[in-house]
């Protein structure tokens, strides 16, 4: 089925048909039908309401409602309304038994209504609320549920409710995921209900679906073979929760965190969300073919919804080498496989693809045969694509007054767009690289400065790079030659735009921060989150990506995972920096691990502008692993009222696999 279906009312849907869904796993069916009594009611109808407005809400009918729960094998449900919403719903639920359920002691009980209790919904398979107040009885529904079986459904019929979502395309290839998701409704928009969470795995022909009530930083680990334990192809792990209110017309992102597993490897990314756009909507990538040594690179092509458009080909390289391929549009996620041989590029050269779709494509490196450690086999990367065109740009270069603009700020001491990554000493076993390459134009002349960990700037350096691949700072500052080169631990870049000639204002740049084991060889890369931040002043044309007034002052509220399982460490990278070289702030930051039932651990540190550190959780929380508890999967937390922090966490596992993520906020 559409991974919308259901989610919006039937007059807005499409009409375009999709997988059969499976059921849930989660219940037994063992209920006999019981026979009802037969009165007629006034159809309840729902008040006028404007239209949905998909960038944030969803609608519900009954029609809607009814086909989930067929879906999902249920026999029996209570239906939580007034009367005429009762009878409603039961002339059209196609022979589902209903069973009346009411908090109005006054009117519906004497009518026989049962009270909306623990002993109504044992024996149900599911909770459906709507008529007059559907939120209150919803709301109220959820927390039953949450108390008593917070596996079963709560379905609702009403319109304009807002929802949050998100997916994550998974190969045929990787072993296993675990993917952490995280109720953070509290901790960013302020919402204290239980909610809701819908897990579907979306595979070619079948979704196993389930549900469960999670209640304020509490969180869940979704492991995709006990999900589904046998995969025919590539898949969509998709979350979904829908409540009267949840970020207040904000947007409607979700993200997972999860470890993907492959081999001896594993790398950690976070989930996409991308809904209800337009199927015919061009979507060009290009990634770096030096992502991979040796190997092949997967990349992921969503049709979740199965409502691809009239274009039914992806587009395969760049310039006169372009091919094309078919789209099956029965397959939810399509898989593009692009090989590389081991040898070094001595020029650019891009995995590159297009198509007409949406949903967010990811892409794999599968790296074999690299290391030259005893019993090393593998090491994977991996991390969603960001739309850039396939074929270079020749529209970036300077205008004059973006030139101007951009001399200025650099002459008043602001460094534009900067990246942070850590400096680590030798025996680390873990080094930090960076890599623009493919960027759009691409360009080869960068500007770094370096800090001391009291934040106290080192030097500086104009840096060209004259191979393709990541750029690890080991290399860079190799032929570096100053005195207090060994006091480095933290180092900002940019692409040097005026040598380059090309505006910041408009230049697309995908850069990568990378981490590489400097034992086994295994790495990952995720996409850079700019330091242009704490900046203090507000520059015309250079704007903080989410607004104007976040990059003059901010604070720091970014989530991702902690992972203590199987002798896994989690480690944080966090830098109190900015594009402001005088910037002179220091931030109290909070790193915290919740545990799946909601409860805090929290380690203290203080940052000097310009300060950053790993720091690894067991090491400054003894009790890490028993407060993480059984599963070994956590939420993670980095908070400062006092500065916009750039965060990351890391993996380390025992046998010298590394994962890389920035974390985010909403």
């Amino acid at each position: 089925m559409k991974t919308s279906d259901l989610e919006l009312s039937a007059t807005q849907r499409s009409g375009v048909k999709g997988s059969e869904s499976g059921k849930s796993g989660l219940f037994d069916w063992l209920l006999p039908k019981a026979k009802g009594k037969k009165k007629k009611f006034k159809a309840w109808t729902p008040p006028s309401a404007p239209t949905t407005d998909t960038k944030t809400k969803v609608s519900q009918s009954i029609t809607d409602v009814v086909g989930l729960l067929k879906a999902d094998g249920a026999r029996r449900v209570a239906v939580h309304g007034d009367q005429a919403f009762f009878e409603t719903f039961r002339l059209e639920s196609g022979g589902i038994e209903t069973v009346w359920m009411s908090t109005d002691i006054i009117n519906d009980q004497p009518l026989g209504a049962k009270p909306v209790t623990a002993a109504t919904i044992a024996d149900c398979d599911a909770i459906v609320a709507g008529g007059p107040d559907a939120a209150t009885k919803f709301r109220y529904s959820l927390r039953l549920m949450q108390a008593h079986a917070p596996t079963k459904p709560v379905h609702w019929v009403a319109q304009n409710w807002e929802f949050c979502a998100g997916t994550a395309a998974i190969p045929l290839e990787i072993d296993d995921v675990d993917a952490l998701a995280f109720n953070h409704f509290e901790e960013f928009f302020g919402i204290k209900d239980p909610l809701q969470f819908r897990f579907e795995i979306i595979a070619e022909g079948e979704v196993r679906r389930s549900y469960l009530v999670l209640g304020p930083s509490q969180s869940v680990n979704l492991n995709l073979k006990s999900l589904m334990p046998e995969r025919k192809g590539a898949v969509c792990m998709k979350v979904f929760v829908a409540h009267p209110f949840l970020t207040r017309g904000r947007h409607y992102r979700f993200r997972v965190c999860g470890d993907v597993f492959w081999k001896d490897s594993f790398t950690i990314i976070h989930g996409s969300h991308q809904f209800f756009k337009n199927p015919n909507k061009v979507q060009p990538f290009r990634l770096i073919d030096s992502v991979v040594r040796n190997g092949e690179v997967v990349m992921t092509v969503p049709n979740y919804d199965l409502d691809m458009g009239s274009d039914d080909e992806v587009t395969i390289g760049t310039g006169a080498a372009k091919s094309t391929i078919k789209r099956s549009r029965q397959r939810p996620v399509e898989e593009v496989h692009f090989k590389r041989n081991g040898k070094p590029s001595s020029d650019r050269t891009y995995f590159a693809a297009s198509y007409a779709g949406y949903g967010t494509s990811f892409w794999y490196a599968l790296d074999q045969g690299f290391s030259q450690q005893p019993g090393k086999i593998a090491s994977i990367a991996a991390n969603h694509l960001c739309r850039v065109g396939v074929d270079n740009r020749d529209d970036i270069l300077f205008r004059p007054e973006e030139r101007a603009i951009v001399e200025t700020a650099i002459k008043a001491g602001f460094m534009i767009h900067p990246c942070c990554l850590p400096v680590t000493e030798v025996n680390n076993p873990l080094s930090f690289g960076f890599n623009f390459d493919a960027s759009n134009p691409p360009f080869d002349d960068y500007w770094l400065r370096f800090y001391d960990r009291a934040g106290g700037f080192v030097g500086e350096m104009r840096y060209h790079k004259d191979f393709v691949g990541p750029a690890y700072l080991d290399d860079v500052l190799s032929g570096w030659s100053h005195p207090r080169k060994g006091e480095i631990t933290m180092a900002l870049v940019c692409p040097d735009h005026l040598k380059t000639g090309l505006a910041p204002q408009r230049l697309v740049t995908t850069s990568d921060m990378a981490v590489r084991h400097r034992v086994t060889g295994d790495q990952d890369f995720t996409e850079f989150q700019s330091s242009w931040r704490n900046v203090g002043a507000d520059i015309p044309t250079l704007p903080h990506w989410l607004h104007p007034s976040i990059g003059i002052m901010g604070r720091t509220n970014v989530i991702g995972r902690v992972r203590t399982r199987d002798g896994f460490r989690t480690g944080v990278f966090v830098a109190n920096a900015s594009g402001n070289l005088n910037y002179s702030m220091k931030a109290r930051v909070e790193l915290a691990a919740i545990n799946h039932a909601g409860d805090r651990l929290s380690h203290m540190l203080t940052l000097p502008a310009f300060g950053a550190d790993i720091v690894w959780l067991d090491d400054v929380l003894p009790t890490l692993k028993q407060h993480v508890g059984e599963s070994g999967i956590a939420a993670l937390q980095v908070k400062s009222a006092d500065a916009d922090l750039t965060a990351h966490v890391l993996g380390l596992s025992p046998g010298g696999a590394v994962g890389l993520q920035h974390l985010w906020g909403y």
